[in-house]
């Protein structure tokens, strides 16, 4: 496949590949899982991502409260 030009054979393979696919997932559960798994784990990691690229003080924050969090840290000036 170069430019706007595509190959019949390209067509079938692309076809092929889908309907295997698609019998996989209506018969294999386990198939389907692992997609899906995949899925989430890349979706969840980029969320992560943009939240920290916008605010990273997000992750520290320590939700245990009996630790102090590193805000709190800095604003003290701990060493």
């Amino acid at each position: 496949m170069i430019g706007n030009k595509v190959e019949s054979y390209a067509v079938y393979i692309l076809v092929l590949i889908y309907l295997i696919h698609v019998v996989l997932m209506k018969l294999n559960s386990y198939y389907e899982v692992a997609i899906k798994k995949n899925l989430a784990n890349a979706m969840e990691v980029s969320e992560l991502k943009r939240i920290a690229n916008e605010d990273i003080s997000h992750f520290h924050y320590n939700l245990d409260s009996r630790n102090v969090c590193l805000e709190m840290l800095n604003k003290i000036q701990f060493k």
